[in-house]
């Protein structure tokens, strides 16, 4: 156990015999050694406890001074002695250094959480089970989903970062990449996320900071105002009950057939004509919808604003999920009818795509030349044309489940005296909607005739899903007398 004066000139040339192991022990500090392999010089430190033991710490590579420059993984001589006397002064003060590195490498192994992949992994379980409830509300299930999605998609890059070691450069390099190519409103949703998966590790205390919460958005956002016009809107309504001739335009001067199943555009028209949003009508149960009352109650999980919502339903509205639930396909032997007016193509998605209502809309919106035309807004369109026609903002807030509107009144009385639903009310402004929209779409009465014989002969077709297995059985309509104009 050789002990000399370490200097880098001795450092550099102590060699080792092949296959064998040599350690040199400073004589200017005492515990600090450098042990020689044939291929490797890495330093050490010794020191004792009040017990009498000698623990070993690992301190590093050894560098010479001139490749230290850029390399903070090695060590000089000068550099290795800095550092063990920085652990002797641990000692001093009556700490165990190695233990306590033992305590962090084992601790670091039973951490479940170790990358940013395992922070978003254990996020999106927090608030599946509801334990985590940002905004004070569980996270719908879409919205997971949703989530789920946006970071497959773009944020798995990251995955295997160690989630402490994540840098603001690296988030912003990103993000700035989808930028480019053109994803202005995905670059912000992609943030968003990652800064709320962030926010729930700080408040975990696994990590510190927030990389993504100290950037700010980095495209600019301008809330749509698109209405349709009433031209828009006669035009989608034809192509809607028929779109045969349609066609959309291709790359190279090529076109396609528009071709929209009769379900989703069942969907598109009642997404026209109650004002709800894409996600609540694909996924519509027949069990909410109370056909004798005329009203859909939409359960408080399926609403972006997390409260039950009852949503009145005019005469066509009524016909158009007739026609829907007829056109369903029979289940499979052995297994129980669908509850869903629009039912999915998969086990693992039993209702309607809400992506299917969106992609429907811009082959449809191609076919009629009408461009960027999305299906929110068909929602925005229809809240106009009633505020136009003198229906107060209250009520289409109302109308449409918005949170926050009180009517002049103070929060609480709103939000915990008044329980009322403004059924009344919000009948009224539907059954105007379908006046407006049906003068628009519809002006010569002897399309509506036409359109009564067709729900006529939907409705004989009709094979309802009754829970207590009445089947066949189909809830009379309200209003019967009153034209539709769906077909």
């Amino acid at each position: 156990m050789p002990t000399l004066k370490l200097t880098d000139r001795t450092v550099a040339s102590a060699k080792a015999i092949e296959g064998g192991r040599l350690e040199l022990w400073d004589s200017g500090l005492k515990g600090l050694y450098l042990r020689v392999s044939s291929d490797t010089k890495i330093w050490g430190y010794r020191y004792r406890r009040p017990d009498g033991s000698q623990p070993r710490i690992r301190l590093g590579h050894y560098v010479p001074p001139e490749h230290a420059i850029g390399d903070t993984s090695s060590l000089t001589v000068a550099g290795a002695r800095a550092k063990a006397r920085k652990i002797q002064s641990e000692v001093d003060d009556g700490k165990d250094p190695a233990t306590t590195r033992q305590l962090v490498k084992a601790e670091a192994k039973t951490e479940a959480i170790r990358t940013v992949a395992d922070l978003a992994e254990a996020y999106f379980t927090v608030c599946e089970t509801g334990e985590y409830r940002p905004s004070r509300r569980r996270k719908r299930p879409q919205t997971i989903k949703a989530e789920r999605y946006l970071y497959k998609k773009y944020l798995t890059p990251l995955g295997r970062i160690r989630v402490e070691a994540l840098t603001r450069d690296a988030v912003r390099k990103l993000l700035r990449n989808l930028l480019t190519a053109g994803r202005g409103t995905t670059c912000n949703r992609v943030r968003g996320l990652l800064r709320q998966i962030y926010a729930w590790g700080v408040l975990e205390g696994r990590v510190t900071r927030n990389p993504a919460g100290e950037l700010a958005d980095l495209a600019e956002e301008i809330p749509r105002t698109r209405i349709l016009t009433d031209d828009e809107t006669r035009a989608l309504w034809k192509a809607l009950i028929d779109p045969t001739g349609l066609r959309r335009p291709l790359p190279r001067g090529r076109e396609e057939p528009v071709m929209v199943s009769r379900p989703v555009r069942i969907a598109i028209q009642l997404a026209m004509l109650t004002l709800q949003r894409r996600g609540e009508i694909a996924a519509m149960r027949i069990p909410e919808i109370d056909f004798g009352a005329a009203v859909w109650t939409i359960p408080a999980e399926k609403t972006k604003a997390g409260r039950v919502t009852a949503v009145p339903l005019c005469a066509t509205a009524i016909d158009l999920i007739r026609e829907a639930i007829a056109l369903r396909s029979e289940p499979a032997p052995g297994d129980d009818p669908s509850p869903y007016v629009f039912v999915g193509r998969s086990k693992t998605v039993p209702y309607l795509s809400p992506a299917a209502i969106s992609h429907a809309m811009r082959d449809i919106r191609e076919g009629i030349g009408s461009p960027d035309l999305t299906a929110h807004d068909l929602r925005r369109s229809g809240a106009t044309r009633l505020a136009i026609a003198g229906v107060s903002p209250f009520i289409l807030s109302k109308l449409l489940n918005h949170a926050g509107d009180f009517g002049g009144g103070s929060p609480i009385t709103m939000a915990v005296y008044v329980q009322h639903n403004y059924m009344a009310e919000k009948r009224a402004a539907i059954a105007q909607l379908e006046t407006l929209l049906l003068s628009v779409v519809n002006p010569n009465s002897d399309h509506a005739a036409d359109a009564s014989d067709y729900a006529a002969k939907a409705r004989s077709a009709l094979r309802f899903y009754n829970p207590a297995g009445d089947a066949g059985q189909v809830p009379s309509t309200p209003a019967q007398s009153q034209p539709s104009a769906h077909a």
